[in-house]
């Protein structure tokens, strides 16, 4: 009696609670699991064990996970297992590539869906047992033959059998005298015969073999599929006198193609799955989000006392940094290509790093540390650069300096280091009294060290602040530069260069028509107030159907349109109201901007064809919409 073979599975993470975790959820599947607390008890069980998959967190003390994975290939044991990557911190390009050259064959962030990663591991398993049971075939079929698996014959240059192995023999389940002088073709049907018949009038003395895939028919019931190499054979006058088969039954390789291919379905629907999921997980939360962002903006008009203000602002500031947060999770072609778009826009740069800094106030006082903004005289208070881009950079710098600083102190420096014209060069400055990096820590930023792993686990943290900054900083034109002492403290710096502005003006847009287009009544209230604010008048349709009545009696300027619509969505009315203004012959078409909770690059992509303009994700602000707009009119 066959034993069921159970494949085994090894997770690697020095965290317990993990490890159960994992554990717990892996349990769904018909696996045999194992666990390993660190690299060297990882080494013992691969030593052990013959595993269908191993799961291997990043960040482990001693021995990470790109090490164990290397001292793994280096085996002979396990030397081909597919390894899977689990990662909350190292997911920038870098990091992503070193894991695939060590072999493995997924990278994936936490937090994850678990339904997923099952999902991938339930490919790997099926994989795993499809090539248990081709070596048990293997195995089987060579104890049973004891001889040449492929199948060797000669045949005359008639076709006639001159000579067949057992393999052959056995294959065509026959004995040597009963086909010598018979046709090799007898096995073989009409329309392979032309195939061969074909392939073997080009060969000569100087190019005599050639690969023919065909069946063999064995029996009435049943065929192989087999790869033919046939060498042509000539005598010492070079005269053709017969062929050489070496036929070789691809049966079972065929079976295993289908079965990949099959399993790289399954891959590829496990992936699609996942985009729907996030696409369905952001378009659920941007629209809250979205209404968070504008009773923000709404609140901001009324009359609060400061403290209220000051309370609302901070609201502000943590609600933009989760629509960012979002953006980075939910942007998959981003995060898979590692690309980031940076946003150009004049802004307060005085209010943008006193939110900032009023943000860190609890953290920093959790620590007994005091944070303190100094912005020396001469630096403009409204610039042009990324505004988000700016404040992840000092906004890691500060978590930085708060996480290895205890009861000291924490200083942001703005300083102007030259100004001209309508340019300045402005020096950012984070500078605390905490433990200070040690001279082993020297390629911090590109090998995202910390100064002391036992603070970062105390204390959480990607790790990845640093190393996100420098590239930052590289992206808006500057370096990230450092000094530090131990004991004494650390210093971070980046000088960028930014135009600034004295006044920003808001009225270009008041003289355009615009529609919006949304069937939720707060959304309408929450673009309304936006445009409001501008100056800018605004009709409003609830659904594409009444979009494309108003569009049909008014020429509008811009057009706000959201896809998610009863009766008739976004996509429909802009196919209407783009085959009206072609029918009409007008000379200026309305803009059509997409405005919608969908984040993927296809969605952005289907927009752009139908022949929307532009697309824009809620939430949005006006300093978003307003580049878009500006840049379509030129």
């Amino acid at each position: 009696m066959t034993t069921e073979y159970i494949p085994k599975i090894l997770i690697i993470d020095d965290l317990e609670v993990n490890l159960i975790t994992l554990e717990g959820n892996l349990r769904k599947l018909k696996a045999e699991i194992f666990k390993a607390q660190s690299g060297n008890e990882a080494l013992i069980r691969i030593k052990q064990h013959d595993f269908a998959l191993i799961i291997i967190d990043i960040q482990m003390p001693g021995m990470n996970g790109y090490e164990v994975a290397e001292q793994i290939r280096q085996g002979r044991r396990n030397q081909f297992t597919p390894i899977i990557f689990l990662t909350a911190v190292y997911f920038d390009q870098l990091s992503v590539y070193k894991g695939y050259q060590t072999g493995a064959v997924d990278y994936i962030t936490k937090p994850f869906n678990f339904d997923i990663l099952i999902s991938k591991v339930r490919v790997f398993l099926d994989l795993d047992r499809i090539r248990h049971e081709l070596v048990e075939s293997r195995k089987q079929f060579v104890d049973v033959v004891q001889d040449q698996t492929d199948m060797i014959c000669r045949t005359y240059s008639d076709m006639t059998i001159s000579f067949a192995n057992n393999s052959m023999l056995t294959a065509l389940n026959t004995e040597l005298e009963t086909i010598v002088g018979v046709s090799i073709f007898s096995w073989v049907s009409d329309d392979d015969q032309k195939k061969i018949n074909n392939a073997l009038t080009i060969l000569n003395p100087t190019s005599p073999l050639t690969e023919i895939c065909h069946t063999l028919v064995t029996s009435p019931t049943h065929q192989l599929s087999v790869s033919s190499f046939i060498r042509a054979l000539f005598n010492e006058e070079y005269e053709l006198s017969g062929y050489q088969w070496v036929i070789r039954d691809i049966t079972d390789e065929i079976f295993t193609r289908e079965q990949l291919l099959k399993a790289k379905q399954k891959a590829e629907e496990a992936t699609k799955s996942k985009s729907r999921f996030l696409a369905n997980m952001s378009h659920e939360a941007r629209n809250p989000l979205n209404s968070i962002l504008g009773m923000i903006d709404l609140l901001s008009e009324s009359d609060l006392s400061a403290e209220q203000r000051e309370s609302l602002n901070v609201m502000q500031y943590s609600a933009k940094k989760l629509h960012q947060l979002l953006n980075d999770i939910l942007d998959l072609s981003r995060i898979e290509a590692n690309r980031i778009k940076l946003e150009i826009t004049a802004f307060n740069l005085f209010d943008e790093l006193q939110t900032l800094v009023k943000s860190y106030e609890s953290q920093v006082y959790l620590k007994q540390n005091k944070l303190k903004l100094t912005i020396n005289q001469g630096v403009p208070k409204k610039v042009k650069s990324d505004p988000l881009r700016l404040s992840q950079i000092i906004s890691n710098l500060i978590s930085n300096a708060n996480k290895f600083t205890n009861k000291g102190n924490i200083e942001l420096i703005v300083a102007p280091l030259n100004v001209s014209g309508k340019k300045a060069d402005l020096k950012f400055e984070v500078k605390d009294t905490g433990i200070g990096i040690t001279q082993d820590n020297i390629n911090i930023f590109e090998d995202y060290e910390q100064g002391d792993n036992s603070i970062t686990r105390t204390d959480g943290g990607s790790g990845l602040g640093l190393s996100i900054s420098k590239s930052l900083c590289e992206l808006l034109g500057g370096s990230l530069e450092y000094s530090s002492h131990p004991e004494t403290g650390t210093s971070f710096w980046f000088v960028l260069n930014l135009e600034f502005e004295d006044k920003v003006t808001n009225d270009k847009f008041k003289n355009l028509n615009f529609l919006v287009v949304d069937d939720n009544l707060l959304n309408q209230k929450v673009v309304g107030s936006i445009l409001l604010k501008q100056g800018i008048t605004f009709d409003v349709a609830d659904n594409g159907i009444v979009a494309f009545e108003k569009a049909s009696l008014k020429q509008y300027d811009v057009i706000l349109m959201d896809i998610q619509m009863p009766e008739m969505d976004g996509y429909d009315a802009t196919r209407l109201i783009r085959m009206r203004e072609n029918e009409n012959n007008v000379l200026k078409p309305s803009l059509i901007i997409a405005l919608t909770a969908n984040a993927t690059v296809e969605d952005r992509k289907k927009c752009l064809d139908l022949g929307m303009d532009d697309y824009l994700t809620k939430p949005f602000n006006y300093s978003d919409l307003e580049p878009i707009v500006e840049k379509l009119l030129k």
